[in-house]
């Protein structure tokens, strides 16, 4: 392979050692190897390798050309199938203008990608697998968009979401570097292009199969839309000769728009529409004339068109009529943002959000982004100038309300919009209690942005189907999030309370809430109004990670807390799952608490382990004093200090202070002692004894005045006696009856 004869594309000449040289079996031999033109042509036969049971007659030995249009490879090469019986109408194929010949459609990838590591070889493999496709139905899944009817290059225009059926209307049109686009509507407005004018039909509904010859010329149209059942000629004279396109048939041109329904099968439903649009380069009355249509005649107005009387102008050959193609896109709407999101959703989400602030308004514009749903945006805030620096909302947003803000910007993301705002505070909802309950209760998911452990409190509170919480800790560089999960087994206080102990009892949550910043900005001149600094990366990067997290957390059924931990100079995220206990509640008028299940089952190891004497120790919890909440979250083994027999337990003191003080520190005093338990042996009854009840009084007489709640859990062999008084709250009795396990 030398000399003039030698193929000039390196591609090809690569494919030729390829087949005559490889030690391996090639799968390939070599019929010709030839010049036409400009072009390189290497002719092969190749060894398909094919299942038993073929959807289309694909044979074992497929003779196809590759046809090399570039010396240097700069385009993809065009591959041909020689076969004169080779089954037509097939998906994936297509009749090319510029080789005269069945084309394969072989690349879906960007060529000048693919051709970076395509060898002669990857060539021969790749068109091997695409027979291999083609004959036993795989190349087009089930779940694939049909195949375009025709390719369609050139200036672009854009439609709305739907489907193509209209009437259509230029909105607006925009012109650079010689590319035009046109903006259509289903509204007719005053803008728009007035070089058009829009023909516009639905032709007959169309099995999708191969790729139709793209028309190059008005001759080409015809014939195409004729073997589909529709007469073009007929339709567009009488468009044509309407009494409004003659008046501006001379500075006008058409914009054809024709419409094709599509389906999988012959007894199929229509799935979806195709459209085609061209431009003659003539104008109306030019394409009028041409076809015999119309004729242009001058009278005391000036020059005119008109309708023309059969026999009176001799068409010209259609063939004539040069045909421009459009690009056709989409404006997305939801269903189609998520699968460019790459989302397996299938349905809308209907999204509470509670702030609009950094977290909030990021996580909500990401979250708009990919199509996940819509959102009602609850906040009474403003935008004020320092928040520019980590939300959303820009500096034309300063002085308005956050949430009409954001619910604007995000409504302004896709064709289409449904966000929604309630300009309040959830803690003092006023005027907008109704919406506010009306819009929690219908959402599937409601989600704190608020950073605020109150918020958090109240949407536990409230009658919603599943809350959420997502907050950044002290510094800015960790992202924490809590889910309820399907059914609210555990609430998300409740959630919350053992987060707060995780905190403290993880090591590789160390500082986490106990490294908060200090070093503060005052923003304005009154006595609150400081911000902590926080790099906008940081905002978005973490921002990003919640926003990621939502569309698994819709489909998660068991609740959930993670912590994400960013190392700011590495940039590097340490995620941590956080185990999520089952709770008991216990409540009255007065009073509600929680009994994490993590505390049962220490009690019962600690009593096992002790046996046959009773044991004890304290209990760490968190409480609310607005909701009369109590949370019991751990209980703790009992000092080495503490005396223990098979009748009685005297719990001891040492190291308990510094202990208590640390798990306060490590969750910014969020834990605290709020009480005692003890075990009593096998035979003996989880209820309290006279010295039991003397403990109580202690712990009353110790914490009652201080106005923090107690607890006294009593951990038997069967179940677990609960006991919590507060104040003037009264005080709560239970039983949690042990698993037997």
């Amino acid at each position: 392979m030398s000399g003039e004869d030698a193929p000039r594309s390196r591609l090809a000449r690569a494919l030729v050692q390829y087949v005559r040289e490889s030690v391996d079996h090639p799968y390939a031999t070599i019929r010709e190897v030839h010049r036409d033109g400009e072009r390189d042509l290497v002719d092969l036969d190749l060894e398909i390798d094919l299942a038993q049971d073929r959807a289309v007659p694909i044979l074992h030995r497929e003779p196809v050309r590759i046809v090399f249009a570039s010396p240097n490879d700069l385009v993809a090469p065009r591959v041909l199938s020689l076969r004169d019986d080779f089954p037509s109408g097939q998906v994936h194929t297509n009749l090319d203008h510029e080789v005269d010949g069945l084309c394969l459609c072989i690349w879906e990838e960007g060529w000048h990608d693919l051709s970076r590591n395509l060898t002669g070889q990857a060539l021969v493999e790749r068109i091997r697998w695409w027979f291999a496709g083609i004959a036993d139905g795989s190349l087009h899944a089930e779940d694939q968009v049909l195949e375009p009817l025709i390719a369609t290059t050139s200036d672009t225009i854009v439609f709305p979401p739907g489907n193509f059926v209209g009437p259509w209307f230029i909105d607006e049109a925009h012109e650079r570097r010689g590319q035009v686009t046109l903006i259509m509507s289903r509204e007719r407005k005053d803008a728009g292009d007035p070089r058009f004018d829009v023909f516009q039909r639905v032709l007959p509904s169309q099995v999708h199969g191969a790729l139709a010859s793209r028309p190059y010329d008005m001759g080409g149209l015809v014939e195409l839309t004729a073997r589909l059942d529709f007469d073009l000629m007929v339709e567009l004279r009488a468009w044509l000769i309407e009494p409004e396109r003659l008046a501006a048939a001379s500075e006008r041109r058409a914009l054809f728009l024709l419409v094709v329904p599509k389906r999988r099968t012959d007894e199929g439903e229509d799935e979806s529409h195709e459209a085609w649009v061209y431009t003659p380069s003539e104008t109306l009355a030019e394409l009028g004339e041409k076809l015999g249509m119309t004729s242009s005649y001058e009278d005391e107005g000036g020059l005119r068109t008109g309708a023309a009387l059969p026999g009176t102008v001799q068409p010209a050959d259609p063939r004539t009529i040069r045909l421009f193609s459009w690009r056709i896109v989409q404006r997305l709407d939801r269903a189609t943002a998520r699968q460019f999101a790459g989302s397996t959703r299938t349905e809308d989400a209907r999204l509470v959000a509670i702030g609009a602030g950094a977290i909030g308004s990021n996580v909500i514009m990401n979250a708009t982004h990919a199509g996940l749903g819509t959102w009602t945006i609850i906040d009474d805030d403003i935008v004020l100038p320092h928040n520019t620096v980590r939300q959303t909302q820009t500096n034309w947003a300063v002085g308005h309300l956050k949430a009409q803000v954001l619910a604007f910007e995000a409504n302004a993301i896709l064709a289409e919009g449904g966000n929604d705002l309630i300009v309040a505070d959830v803690l003092r909802v006023g005027a907008e209690t109704g919406r506010i309950v009306a819009a929690m209760r219908e959402a599937d998911l409601v989600v704190d942005f608020s950073a605020s452990p109150a918020v958090v409190g109240n949407l536990a509170d409230q009658d919603v189907r599943r809350a959420s919480s997502f907050f950044f800790g002290p510094d800015g560089s960790d992202l924490v999030a809590l889910d309820e999960g399907h059914g609210r087994t555990v609430l998300l206080d409740e959630i919350e309370a053992q987060y707060f102990l995780a905190v403290a009892a993880c090591p590789a949550l160390e500082g986490h809430l106990a490294t908060a910043r200090t070093d503060r900005i005052r923003y304005a001149n009154a006595c609150q109004d400081l911000s902590r600094p926080l790099p906008p990366w940081q905002v978005h990067m973490l921002s990003g990670l919640a926003a990621g997290r939502l569309p698994s957390l819709l489909e998660d059924a068991a609740p959930s807390a993670w912590v994400w931990r960013l190392d700011p100079d590495t940039g590097s995220v340490l995620p941590i799952r956080l185990d999520v206990q089952a709770t008991s509640r216990f409540a009255s008028d007065m009073l509600r608490v929680s009994v994490s299940g993590s505390v049962i089952d220490a009690m019962r190891t600690y009593r096992q382990k002790a046996a046959p004497n009773e044991t004890g120790g304290i209990l760490i919890g968190t409480f609310d004093l607005v909701r009369n909440v109590l949370h019991v979250v751990a209980a703790l083994p009992a000092p080495p200090d503490s005396r223990q027999a098979p009748t009685y337990f005297v719990r001891g003191a040492q190291d308990l202070r510094p202990l208590v003080d640390d798990l306060a520190s490590a969750t910014a005093g969020r834990l605290r002692y709020v009480g005692e338990w003890h075990s009593h042996p096998n035979g003996a009854a989880a209820r309290p004894s006279s010295d039991d009840e003397g403990v109580f009084t202690y712990l009353r007489q110790q914490l009652d005045p201080a106005g923090a709640p107690y607890a006294m859990l009593i951990c038997g062999r069967e179940e677990t006696w609960l006991r919590t008084a507060w104040q003037d709250r009264g005080q709560v009795e239970g039983v949690v009856a042990h698993d037997n396990d």
